[in-house]
């Protein structure tokens, strides 16, 4: 009868092919061992986190289950399985096989962390808290991060940056603290720190979706678009149903002249997310440039649905050569510029395409005549991908 686990030189080799950065090697081998010894449970379990590290997911939780059949108490595949599934955002199923996870073996950081995840996706906020702290118990670090993530989001960047620089004075590794150093440098607009920090990260762990689409906005933002659409390329394959990877490579490819690959890839975040407000705005600004206005006209239509206080979209309208906007479209925007609720952009969106529509009724006007406030100098509205993809990122 086949041992049920491997031998320690198969796993050293395996361990060893990984380290060495030869992750197809690695998974070959592991496929062979696991071929001539399918009770392997060692191998099994390997091959299941390599495959999770290549974005293979579907591979991926195969394996993972297959060794936690062979192993019911083997604590690390119901880890691994447990983190897929977190990442799917399948929280019901990850909070038991984490929980088996921490029981098992309850100096499983990770598993911990995971399940105060799945928790808190769960609506299940008191149980979440006591996962992370036996989280942060295990992993001081981890609640550096954790507090440092909170001073970020609250706009308190200074301190942010202090606690992320004292996770990697200790730990210069740190993929986490590497990745949120980045995120915290691209919203400061220090593009050049963001891509340098966020490069980094992806050396560590090029499995690290987050780390690998941040750093394609990074080289985005400098121009640098044929390795920002690399990057998310790269994101895509790992997992195919990222809509924020697909938004973003849609949102290069346009700039980067590639207009009917962008067209393709705003229609597939779509077809992902329908209510995608950003890639509907995108969408219209790359059908206008084919010369497709009426498909164009539909997008940024179903755009103003979706969000009907983005002056942006009703610019884009008016500003097309072909169509002019009705009566009911300029007492819309009307009602909303006398309102209180715009954000600077926004207005001045609405204003100038006030001001246009006006115009194409054949009545001069002075600028800031139509509200009796006054335009800002050079204020004309970024209508490109670009603009749509910084301001509805997560939409």
């Amino acid at each position: 009868m086949s041992h049920p686990y491997a031998t320690r030189s198969n796993l050293n080799e395996a361990i060893r092919l990984m380290s060495a950065g030869k992750a197809d090697d690695a998974e070959a081998f592991c496929r062979d061992a696991v071929a001539r010894n399918p009770r392997d449970v060692n191998m099994v379990a390997l091959l299941g986190v390599m495959l999770l590290k290549a974005g293979q997911t579907e591979d991926a939780e195969k394996w993972l289950r297959e060794a936690i059949e062979l192993a019911p108490s083997f604590a690390k595949p119901h880890e691994d399985l447990g983190q897929l599934l977190v990442r799917q955002r399948r929280a019901d199923e990850a909070v038991p096989v984490l929980q088996t996870a921490t029981r098992l073996d309850p100096n499983l950081e990770g598993a911990h962390f995971n399940l105060g995840k799945a928790l808190a996706m769960l609506g299940k906020g008191k149980q979440a808290d006591e996962a992370f702290e036996k989280s942060f118990d295990l992993n001081p670090q981890r609640k550096t991060l954790a507090l440092a993530a909170e001073h970020q989001k609250a706009g308190r960047l200074e301190e942010a940056e202090r606690l992320y620089d004292e996770v990697l004075r200790t730990n210069p590794d740190s993929v986490d603290a590497l990745r949120m150093m980045g995120t915290l440098a691209l919203g400061a607009a220090r593009f050049d720190d963001a891509e340098r920090y966020l490069r980094r990260a992806v050396s560590h762990a090029p499995d690290f979706i987050g780390a690998v689409i941040d750093h394609g906005r990074a080289l985005m933002e400098q121009n640098r678009f044929e390795a920002a659409i690399g990057c998310f390329r790269r994101a895509i394959e790992m997992e195919p149903g990222n809509v924020q990877a697909r938004f973003l490579l849609a949102s290069t490819l346009s700039p980067a002249a590639l207009t009917y690959e962008a067209i393709e890839a705003f229609q597939s975040t779509l077809k992902l997310r329908p209510n995608h407000v950003g890639a509907h705005l995108g969408l219209g600004h790359v059908l206008k440039t084919v010369g497709r206005q009426d498909e164009a006209v539909t997008a940024y239509r179903e755009c103003i649905r979706l969000r009907p206080d983005s002056g942006a979209t009703y610019w884009s309208l008016a500003n097309l050569k072909t169509y002019r906007l009705s009566d009911e479209d300029i007492q819309e925007m009307q009602t909303r510029v006398d309102g209180d609720d715009l954000n600077a952009e926004s207005e001045v969106n609405f204003l100038f395409a006030l001001a246009k529509a006006t115009e194409d009724r054949g009545i001069s006007i002075a600028p800031g005549s139509i509200t009796g406030r006054a335009m800002p100098s050079g204020a004309w509205a970024n209508t490109t991908t670009r603009s749509a993809a910084r301001s509805c990122m997560t939409a």
